[in-house]
């Protein structure tokens, strides 16, 4: 815009509350043309043979982000909550955390997330990635692109991750699926408006006795329009006679008619509306009836209302609007009631994953999509109302202003959790002589210990891992102070803790909380659990460790554990997420939940962890004279550190963190490793003495 404008427009612009960042016309082709539509669009979209990317233009795309985030910080207060939206400011979450690290910061991405074996051909794909982490809640339209996005962590930052959070630079950011939706109301009063209502009465006019399949799409090559034609073309020539009973509406919005490649879409189409109405018209007869320009929103509705089908056949598309309109408008009380419309929808656009009674179709299958238009066309009305009110229920819940609440709800929510989290005090010696002073003053003591890599080192297959003499011989003397009890609490199956520490005055606690015994005494199961999902599940991980040089299956009683120690590093990782990504559909609703450990993935029955176990040790909580200290290292040892009671000393061993959950009145303390912990246990003993 000239600078002679970008005053009056900003005052005018401000007046709505809406602040203006200004580029240049440079500015504007490289950033929104080179970058934004040659080469974020296309690949996002699976069309890899269209990118088109520079240096230059990237180094604009920066400058471009840079200067939002910038406009952005000038207008934030401490409790701003700034969303951002969609892939042409991806670096601004991170961009805005680097300079107002307390910021609440949500990004949604309204196109798809490809997968992560198209996504990595982009030259700056660790710089996207990094900069959409910045954000507290990132967020997609469906499971699927969420899928995608954390595989591409895990593969090009090497970043692990669970179903809906990823941890990255002592930051949890949250991940989520938010299906965009319509405005209902909106659209409700539309719909009864005189306008509409004298538009759909000259549709009925002129379309009386004929079925009318609709299209409405923006010009661009993701939308599919030539094949929907092709399609429409071949129903046709298997029998010319529909066109005296059928017709095609295809309104074509323009867009990007200053681009070459755009011009010459549109020109490919309106050749293939010509060829079709050549072929198949008649004097009268018009198959494929052509519109391009924008249509007021009277008409439009007027159309969704009067259509028999209406055909949403994209190639690939973020969620797609036009189905869940044409729904609402179907579905909507009033006259007329004969025509009952039926969506024909490409299983390629987000929308099939929210739209149930949609009949799902392969754009690039010509041959089927003409099956489907066909029964689309034939499909009894009661079949047709059934599909439609299934869907609308759908689409009122998605409605654009719920959903806009529900993303900055959980953004809030999230925001207040992806803070940096608390960091455990590093040992040293004031802080080991205070803490054995505790130990020696107290009346009683519980020592709650995890076994691999708390009080043994890690090896390379877990077999290996037998506690040494000085392990058993410290567990004995710690066990002998008056008046405490050495609990041993690991995932471990209850024949290895039996073989290794049986003998032994302290008590065991197998397989994170299924099991356990008290010195001298019979395993006891501490719940009562459904575990017919074992087997298959086993059967599934034995498959993928074969796949997996390096790989093993540990069978417990109520857990099935893949272990990937040995494997290649980013090989097996790889894998286990894959394997994150895949069981939930073997496990089905069965009561069972997937843990990522250290190296390890273990399926284990609902309701099992460290924390049941140790939970029952305090019923009454704490005594002030009752010194209480757990030790773990693994993501599954929260359970055991969250369970226990305030005033407790925490031990967070290795590159352990706090939870999110930790209680603030317990102390929290960080020790590098087994070796640490073997030496912290022994001043403890020594200060009993």
């Amino acid at each position: 815009m000239p600078p002679a404008l970008q005053g009056r427009a900003a005052g005018r612009l401000g007046r709505g509350g809406l602040v203006p960042v200004f580029l240049s016309a440079e500015e504007e082709e490289e950033f929104y043309g080179r970058v934004c539509n040659d080469t974020l669009w296309p690949l996002f979209h699976y069309f890899t043979d269209r990118l088109r990317t520079t240096p230059e233009a990237w180094r604009r795309y920066v400058e471009v982000n840079e200067r939002f985030a910038q406009a952005i910080l000038e207008h934030c207060q401490p409790d701003t909550r700034v969303w951002i939206h969609d892939f042409h400011l991806m670096l601004v979450p991170s961009l805005l955390r680097r300079r107002a690290p307390r910021l609440s910061i949500g990004f949604f991405l309204h196109i798809p997330f490809p997968s992560s074996e198209i996504y990595r051909l982009l030259p700056t794909r660790e710089q996207v990635l990094r900069g959409m982490l910045g954000a507290d809640y990132v967020s997609f339209h469906t499971r699927d692109y969420a899928r995608h996005f954390r595989s591409s962590c895990l593969r090009i930052l090497g970043v692990d991750s669970q179903p809906d959070w990823i941890e990255l630079d002592g930051r949890r950011v949250a991940i989520g699926v938010d299906p965009i939706g319509v405005d209902v109301e909106g659209f409700r009063e539309v719909l009864q408006a005189p306008e509409t209502a004298r538009m759909l009465a000259e549709l009925e006019s002129r379309y009386e006795g004929r079925r009318l399949v609709l299209g409405v799409e923006r010009l661009d090559y993701s939308k599919g329009i030539a094949q929907k034609l092709l399609a429409f073309e071949r129903f046709l020539e298997q029998d010319p006679e529909r066109a005296r009973t059928t017709t095609m509406v295809q309104v074509l919005v323009p867009s990007r008619l200053e681009s070459p490649e755009y011009r010459s879409q549109r020109d490919e189409i309106e050749l293939l509306i010509a060829r079709i109405n050549g072929r198949f018209g008649q004097p009268g007869i018009t198959p494929v009836e052509y519109m391009h320009r924008d249509l007021s929103k009277p008409a439009l509705v007027a159309l969704y209302r009067r259509a028999d089908v209406m055909m949403v056949t994209p190639l690939r598309d973020g969620m797609n609007l036009v189905s869940q309109e044409f729904v609402l408008c179907q579905s909507e009380p009033g006259p007329p009631r004969r025509w009952r419309g039926v969506l024909l929808l490409s299983e390629l656009a987000g929308a099939a994953q929210v739209l149930p009674g949609a009949l799902l179709v392969n754009p690039w299958d010509v041959e089927g999509v003409v099956v489907h238009l066909a029964d689309a066309l034939a499909l009894p009305a009661g079949e047709r109302r059934r599909r439609l009110e299934t869907m609308a229920r759908r689409v009122e819940a998605l409605d654009s202003h719920v959903w806009a609440d529900g993303f900055l709800e959980r953004l809030a929510r999230h925001s207040r959790r992806g803070r940096p989290v608390r960091r455990p005090r590093e040992m040293d010696a004031a802080l080991t002589e205070r803490i054995a002073r505790r130990f020696a003053r107290a009346r009683t003591r519980t020592i709650i210990l995890d076994y691999d890599g708390t009080l043994r080192e890690f090896e390379a297959h877990p077999d290996l891992a037998q506690p040494t003499p000085e392990i058993r011989e410290l567990l004995r003397e710690l066990a002998s102070v008056p008046a405490t009890e050495v609990h041993l609490v690991s995932g471990r199956r209850r024949r290895n803790l039996e073989q290794w520490f049986g003998r032994l005055p302290v008590f065991l606690c197998a397989e994170h909380g299924y099991v356990a015994r008290a010195p001298d005494g019979e395993w006891k199961e501490l719940l009562d659990l459904d575990l017919s999902w074992l087997r298959p599940v086993e059967r599934v991980l034995r498959r993928v460790a074969a796949d997996v040089p390096g790989a093993h299956v540990e069978r417990k009683a109520c857990s099935v554990a893949w272990h990937y120690r040995e494997a290649e590093p980013e090989y097996g990782a790889w894998r286990a997420h894959e394997l994150l990504n895949d069981l939930p559909q073997h496990l089905a609703g069965a009561s069972a939940e997937i843990l990522l450990g250290r190296q390890v993935v273990e399926v284990r029955a609902q309701g099992v962890n460290k924390g049941v176990y140790v939970r029952s040790l305090f019923p009454q909580g704490r005594e002030s004279t009752h010194f209480v200290l757990g030790l773990g290292d693994d993501r599954t040892d929260h359970d055991l550190l969250d369970a226990l009671p305030p005033g407790s000393v925490a031990g967070h061993v290795g590159g352990l963190l706090p939870s999110s959950q930790a209680s603030p009145s317990r102390e929290d303390i960080h020790l590098a490793g087994p070796g640490e912990v073997r030496a912290f246990l022994r001043d403890l003993i020594a200060s009993a003495r």
